[in-house]
């Protein structure tokens, strides 16, 4: 059995040929299936379980957006990547859940590649989307440079001193489950804070990010550790101008303190 299981979703039938002939080739990739509408995919999907689902954004009857959106509810384990002639549906597209944004005249090997990063756990967008040479690799720069229209994948939170290790793990539980993440990676320790590296399950506008960490239990204050400075760069014409799309954010989170941090604390300045 080949490794990565694809379902493609077009409604043009002379483009899943198409689609099919090129990754047929690859010794890695199995083609199970194919459907003309989003509406048949929700429906195979269940029956395939496909691994990724090559999916058209703009479709008669449901589009390919929605059905993401249908697909990332019921937390299927298929990861979706949209091939389109769409240009201006990539901030929707990664909103609704979409881990790959792809145009479809991409080459054959392209194509395989970007099937095989959204695979191992990448976010993949189409390199003529991006801006070269910006820190974070490919972003999208909003007017006037701040942090509103940004779309975070990847987080990384500094968790101030000091933090004992039966409040970090509760408060890793809670991260988990508030921002619908995963964490891939925990560091540090108690008196000289730990960094806590999240996944999250989509897309998430910045601002909707920040505003669940704000509002859990424990967390007294959150603040987005700046960027360094960046050069300009301006728009082409046809860009997706407001929106920007970074990998990975920062962000230090300082806790409440409870009774055992306000004593030590309190120790601490007698002994100075």
């Amino acid at each position: 059995m080949k490794e990565i299981r694809v379902l493609l979703v077009d409604s043009y039938e002379i483009v899943r040929r198409g689609v099919r002939g090129m990754l047929e080739q690859e010794e890695d990739m199995e083609i199970i299936g194919d459907c003309s509408s989003a509406e048949e995919a929700l429906r195979q999907t269940e029956i395939l379980s496909p691994n990724i689902i090559l999916m058209e954004a703009e479709m008669p009857g449901m589009g390919g957006i929605e059905a993401t959106r249908r697909y990332c509810q019921k937390r299927t384990p298929s990861k979706i990547i949209m091939l389109t002639l769409c240009e201006d549906c990539l901030a929707e597209a990664l909103e609704a859940g979409a881990v790959g944004y792809l145009l479809k005249d991409i080459k054959r090997q392209e194509l395989a590649q970007a099937i095989r990063r959204v695979y191992n756990g990448e976010l993949v967008i189409d390199e003529r989307f991006t801006l070269q040479g910006v820190e974070g690799g490919s972003e999208y720069l909003p007017q006037g440079g701040d942090s509103s229209g940004t779309l975070v994948k990847e987080a990384e939170l500094v968790i101030l001193p000091p933090i004992d290790a039966a409040r970090l793990l509760r408060f890793a539980y809670q991260v988990e489950e508030a921002l619908e993440a995963t964490i891939v990676q925990q560091v540090g320790s108690w008196d000289k804070g730990t960094t806590i590296t999240v996944r999250l399950r989509k897309v998430t506008p910045f601002i909707d990010m920040l505003d669940r960490l704000v509002k859990m239990p424990d967390v007294e204050e959150v603040e987005e550790q700046p960027a360094a400075k960046r050069d300009s760069f301006s728009f082409p014409q046809k860009s997706i101008a407001k929106l920007r799309v970074r990998p990975r954010k920062k962000f230090l989170v300082t806790l409440k303190q409870t009774s055992t941090a306000k004593q030590l604390e309190s120790a601490e300045l007698r002994a100075s």
